[in-house]
């Protein structure tokens, strides 16, 4: 005898096909709503249980009907030139949801199918209608003893069938696809991460989006969805992002966008989540483990580093002067021309899957910061130099707020020294660097800032023969410089850690914008260092880190360097 709860065969309950499209609904843990995967409702709903479902809903129909029926609904098959011919199924899921899987015959002869949907309804409810101008009149149910409770609740289930999947472009020039959907639309998000990071524009989650409607080769992204702002504002800065990315070297050292999409009033970008974190947290990392973790050499660790911030500024250099790395089609002199602004390790991201790198890949992040110019104005007067990281902020910002894409070149300047520091003396190194620099602004306060002292590399000095106030290099940046190059010892004095510590203070960290080097200069340099000098050569010798103390003396004179 078969037992209470529903029909068995060989021991196993046949669930009904509602209970089977429940079990299968997923829910989005960022607004609570719930979706069924596309793929688990065609597997669920394939013909035969689409005929059984129908010999139910139509028990006076013979076998041959229900049949016809379940070809149609699921493969838009039909003889019949007085109905729709295209697949309905997911509207047939819809009414099996709502209990009411016999109204499939009134889609079917008013010709309605899946692309009708969403449908809308007027503001009383009394029917349906496709968005496709061609669709005819529209839907209503006057045999039903509530209409308007169907209409209202086919309206809100249909959006559970209805989950975009973000898949790679397939063809051309496109570098992702900008997805516009419904206000209502249901995202295919299975995870999301409890903490949220600024970023931009916007907040980022890590997310986990549901396997079928992912079209990339991970699991998890970072959803950065922009801040609620005027639609304007909104938009532009939506497109800038886009532009900044289009504008970037392919699989290169600029974080790649995988997909874009405009949701009623919101706007959002879905990148590869970073599992390695930012540079930041690579910097809170012992050098040692990591070497060790990914079973390399000092030298190709010294060399990884050299590598990455080779690729980090030659990258940079596509987007600051395009002309430089390919001419696109189409591109005219009217080109623009940008500048991040905002360089600092939270924006330098970590990602550590191997592909030939055992130590990872670093890749620069937030181009929604870019800032672009047009080439007759690349350099400009500015009343705001935008989000710049303070203690990476250029000297221009503090006099005269000349705005060039050498702001840029001082950010990554500040940005490889600690990179340096940390890895001769780990993260304590990095620390007392900083500490270093703030004790010289105590030293020599500016009456403009009062009591506050700042973690930056240059100070404002007053000249005694001009009485001007310049900006010059802090003298603790030379010092520690000095120090980091004699704590390598002497056989490394033809080294890359000591001729790049070099470089950067030179070029880089030059308080004169118009002295600084360019991100092609940079770039040159540090390519033939990787040019010249091959994976065996001792030129990328290094003795490995030297942890630092957590407190260390150092004697500084403060003076500041022109």
């Amino acid at each position: 005898m078969p037992a209470l709860g529903g029909p068995q065969t060989n021991g196993k309950v046949h669930r009904s096909l509602k209970v089977r499209l429940r079990q299968a609904i997923v829910t989005n843990p960022c607004d609570n709503r719930r979706f069924i995967p596309c793929q688990q409702l065609e597997n669920i709903c394939h013909e035969q249980t689409v005929a059984q479902e129908l010999a139910k809903a139509f028990p006076e129909s013979d076998d041959s009907f229900h049949q016809s029926r379940a070809s149609l609904i699921c493969h838009g098959q039909t003889q019949d030139s007085t109905i729709t011919s295209q697949p309905c199924l997911k509207i047939f899921a819809i009414l099996v949801l709502l209990g009411n899987s016999s109204l499939i015959e009134s889609f079917v002869r008013h010709r309605l199918c899946d692309r009708d949907l969403p449908f809308f309804s007027n503001p009383d409810l009394t029917g349906l209608y496709s968005h496709r101008p061609t669709s005819g009149p529209g839907l209503t149910f006057p045999d039903e003893e509530d209409q308007y409770d169907v209409i209202e609740e086919f309206l809100e289930k249909q959006w559970s069938v209805l989950v975009p999947s973000f898949e790679a472009p397939e063809a051309g020039n496109k570098r992702c696809n900008v997805y516009k959907l419904h206000d209502k639309t249901i995202l295919p998000i299975q995870e999301v991460s409890k903490k949220k990071y600024p970023g931009g524009f916007g907040l980022v989650e890590k997310v986990k989006i549901h396997k079928e409607h992912n079209g990339f080769n991970h699991e998890y992204f970072a959803l950065k969805t922009m801040h609620p702002m005027i639609p304007d504002e909104r938009d532009r800065f939506f497109q800038q992002e886009l532009d900044a990315f289009h504008k970037a070297r392919p699989g290169g050292h600029i974080i790649e966008i995988r997909a874009a999409f405009m949701k009623g009033e919101s706007r959002g970008f879905l990148f590869p989540w970073a599992d390695g974190g930012t540079l930041n947290h690579l910097w809170a990392k012992d050098p040692h483990k990591i070497v060790a973790d990914a079973g390399v050499q000092w030298s190709e660790f010294s060399r990884w580093i050299c590598i990455q911030c080779h690729g980090i500024i030659r990258d940079l250099w596509a987007i600051h002067e395009p002309f430089g790395i390919h001419v696109p089609a189409g591109t005219s002199a009217e080109d623009l021309y940008g500048i991040h602004s905002d360089i600092k390790p939270d924006n330098i991201l970590h990602f550590t899957e191997k592909n030939g790198a055992p130590l990872g890949l670093l890749k620069v992040s937030d181009l929604g910061l870019m800032k672009f110019h047009r080439l007759v104005s690349r350099t400009v007067q500015s009343k705001s130099m935008g989000n710049a990281y303070q203690t990476y902020r250029a000297p221009e910002h503090d006099m005269g707020k000349v705005r060039s894409r050498k702001i840029d070149i001082w950010a990554f300047g500040c940005l490889f020294a600690e990179f340096v520091t940390w890895a001769i003396g780990g993260e304590n190194a990095i620390e007392l660097f900083k500490t270093a620099r703030i004790d010289e602004d105590k030293r020599f306060p500016d009456e403009n800032k009062g009591e506050w002292s700042e973690d930056n590399f240059f100070i404002m000095k007053t000249s005694r023969l001009t009485q001007v106030k310049a900006p010059k290099r802090k003298g603790t940046v030379d010092e520690w410089f000095s120090d980091l190059t004699k704590d390598l010892r002497s056989d490394m004095a033809n080294t890359f850690f000591p001729q790049f510590l070099r470089f950067i203070q030179s070029a880089m960290l030059d308080p004169d914008r118009k002295h600084r080097a360019d991100s092609k200069q940079v770039e040159t340099f540090l390519g033939r260092l990787l040019q010249q000098n091959p994976p065996d050569s001792p030129y990328w010798h290094f003795n490995g880190t030297v942890e630092y103390p957590k407190a260390y003396s150092r004697s500084t004179t403060g003076t500041g360097t022109w």
